[in-house]
């Protein structure tokens, strides 16, 4: 009876297993058909002809060459297109898109002076060159570009540098920051033109720095510079940035203007100077670069001291410090 009771559960699953096989190829058979049909329900729908609008970049061409515009122009245009979905699905899913050429040789004048238009629908003939004969154009947005031309002048103006740092212990600033070029040239229409009197780079800001320093720095757009062109988009920033070590020496204190048959001592006759010196400068500093003197013609009656005079000293150095700062003297006839 038991070898019964397995045979029979044995079967069961059998049976159970089996009608699962079936069933997963049902599936498999519905999804595949599934796929299929709405592959060829995708085709058949794309192979139709559709109207959707596209924007594109645009570029103006052909402008006279002593004039500027003066008003601000849409960078894009919305283009009502005609063709099959796959066309379209293309255009529309394509990241960069080709641009549109707008020739300012079909612009009108207005009667107010300067002032122009351009009717876009007007030019599709010429704008549909541009696209395969596989796209049909149906309109254009804007319908109508307004422009205004003003004469071009030119101004040379200073750059500005938006760069600032700090520097690393021991390390200082040799000179100021160079700029190359340090002018640029700005063409535009006189009004913009006269609200610029100089160009800001954009800001850079450096920490920690030990070393010279060269780079380029972008000038900074403004909604005025839009409307102008300029001869540099960029200039290059250079600061020589160096080492420094301290340096001392004792210097002779000699005096300035002395009367013929007067003496003056005086206390010290000697004065101690510290200065600050890139390390590469170090050895070629010497005493005979400096001289320190008092003035005979700067004594004060009421005072027994002459404030010393540093009258010389080498361009490599900075931070000088003297000691003493004013020496004691008697004067004798």
């Amino acid at each position: 009876m038991l070898e019964k009771f397995f045979k029979q559960d044995i079967s069961s699953s059998s049976e159970k297993r089996i009608s699962a096989i079936h069933l997963n190829k049902r599936v498999v058979i519905f999804l595949f058909c599934l796929i299929v049909s709405s592959f060829f329900w995708l085709m058949l729908a794309l192979s139709k002809e559709y109207t959707i609008e596209i924007y594109f970049p645009v570029q103006y061409i052909n402008l006279p060459p002593d004039k500027v515009i003066a008003n601000n122009l849409s960078e894009t245009i919305d283009i009502e297109l005609k063709s099959n979905g796959f066309n379209l699905l293309f255009y529309k899913l394509k990241e960069k898109k080709e641009t549109v050429l707008i020739d300012f040789k079909d612009a009108k004048r207005m009667p107010s002076k300067n002032n122009y238009f351009l009717l876009t629908n007007l030019r599709i003939d010429k704008i549909k060159n541009q696209f395969s004969e596989n796209f049909k154009i149906l309109k254009i947005y804007p319908d109508t570009i307004f422009l205004n031309f003003n004469k071009k002048i030119s101004k040379r103006v200073p750059v500005i540098a938006n760069l600032t740092f700090t520097l690393d212990k021991q390390y200082q600033q040799c000179d100021s920051i160079r700029l190359n070029p340090a002018f640029v040239i700005i063409s535009g229409a006189a009004d913009n033109i006269d609200k610029i009197n100089h160009l800001v780079t954009e800001t850079v800001n450096l920490k920690d720095v030990s070393d010279s320093i060269s780079l380029k720095l972008a000038i900074l757009k403004t909604p005025t510079l839009n409307l102008v062109e300029l001869s540099q988009l960029s200039v290059q920033a250079n600061v020589n940035i160096s080492k420094f070590t301290e340096g001392n020496m004792e210097l002779p204190i000699e005096i300035k203007n002395l009367p013929k048959g007067y003496s003056l001592k005086l206390f010290p006759d000697k004065v101690s100077i510290k200065y600050n010196v890139a390390f590469e400068n170090f050895e070629k500093i010497n005493a005979m670069q400096f001289n320190a003197s008092v003035n005979y013609l700067k004594i004060e009656p009421t005072s027994n001291k002459l404030k010393i005079l540093l009258l010389k000293y080498p361009t490599d150095v900075r931070a000088i410090k003297i000691n003493p700062e004013k020496v004691e003297y008697i004067l004798r006839h």
